[in-house]
């Protein structure tokens, strides 16, 4: 009764339960940084805005204009803010050889020579093609000034893999990141 009761534990808890396949991005960018001269600007990084449907852990895609579809047993492995905002962060301190990025707000530096805002409002998949839109704003201390910027993207790709689609965001996202450090 015992061994019977253990095999049917064990077939609903590997058999009755789908795999869920997580996703990352971001993780494979590889950047030279532009000189070999440490730059000791600091820069604050606000958390990443992102729309509702990238906040969920499933991934989702479009399948018409007017709407979203789920993918099935396709989630997100971490907060894709919070993980977008990390690869801004460190793609940005390899780019610029600054150690001196941070995310905002930060409790123990002081001093903030740039601050970088996001908010992306479109980053999704639609007949094959990743588009991404973003608007984001460079305050710059010294200056006193704010400078707003409005970016777009499109990275296409084959099939109807997820694979496939996640590497073509990760495509998308590096344009931004490049971007935004052109305009630093």
């Amino acid at each position: 009764m015992k061994n019977i009761f253990l095999i049917i534990t064990i077939v609903l808890l590997f058999g009755g339960c789908g795999s869920k396949q997580l996703y990352t991005l971001g993780d494979n960018i590889e950047i030279s940084p532009q000189n070999n001269k440490t730059n000791q600007e600091f820069i604050a990084v606000e958390n990443i805005e992102l729309p509702s449907y990238l906040m969920d852990s499933p991934i989702y895609r479009k399948n018409t204009k007017y709407h979203l579809e789920k993918i099935d047993e396709a989630n997100w492995i971490l907060d894709i803010d919070k993980h977008l905002t990390n690869v801004l962060i460190s793609t940005l301190q390899k780019a610029r050889n600054n150690p001196n990025i941070y995310a905002y707000p930060w409790s123990n530096v002081k001093k903030m020579d740039k601050k970088i805002s996001i908010i992306i409002s479109k980053f999704i998949a639609y007949k094959n093609i990743i588009t991404l839109e973003a608007n984001y704003q460079v305050l710059d201390k010294h200056k006193n000034k704010t400078t707003n910027y409005f970016f777009t993207t499109k990275e296409a790709f084959e099939g109807k893999s997820v694979e496939n689609m996640i590497e073509a965001m990760e495509k998308a996202y590096l344009r931004l990141i490049k971007n935004i450090n052109n305009k630093l």
